[in-house]
């Protein structure tokens, strides 16, 4: 069960841009996501970027990262939970993909993002993302863009406000 949903996004500053961190929990697992703005106004970054998507990504568009708090607290990202804390429930990848596809919405909704860019850390994460982005919210989602990048786990998600 979705146990804890942030009210609103923590924003806090990185260089010249500001971040958007979000909390949430899970059968008290707790999560951060945190959206990061791509730099388009360094032009051979913004050139890499665009390469590695397939389009020329436009301004509002997102990194977006996803994590265990503790990962984030201690610097140790991407490390997965020990066997003993992992939550043994079936539904609870269901409920985390649910989380998930509602703060995406929610941040869609306040910040009119254009794309979002995500890579899966492993083999394991991008099977799951695959399976949630079947059903992406429609509403938000305008195209999904799969095997983006090097080791092709990445994704770019055009929204709504990329076609206009």
């Amino acid at each position: 069960m979705i146990s804890y949903l942030s009210d609103e996004f923590e924003e806090f500053p990185q260089g010249d841009f500001l971040n958007h961190l979000y909390r949430f929990s899970v059968d008290h697992h707790h999560f951060i996501v945190i959206f990061s703005p791509i730099d388009i106004s360094d032009a051979e970054y913004h050139q890499y970027r665009s390469e590695e998507v397939g389009f020329d990504v436009p301004t509002n568009c997102f990194d977006v990262k996803f994590d265990r708090q503790e990962n984030f607290d201690s610097g140790n990202f991407y490390t997965p939970p020990a066997p003993a804390e992992c939550s043994r429930r079936r539904r609870f990848t269901d409920e985390l993909a649910e989380a998930l596809a509602k703060i995406i919405e929610k941040h869609y909704i306040t910040y009119q993002a254009r794309a979002y860019l995500a890579t899966a850390e492993n083999d394991k994460l991008k099977r799951y993302y695959d399976r949630i982005l079947h059903e992406a919210p429609a509403n938000v989602v305008y195209r999904v863009i799969k095997d983006v990048g090097e080791e092709e786990r990445g994704y770019a998600i055009q929204t709504e406000c990329f076609r206009t």
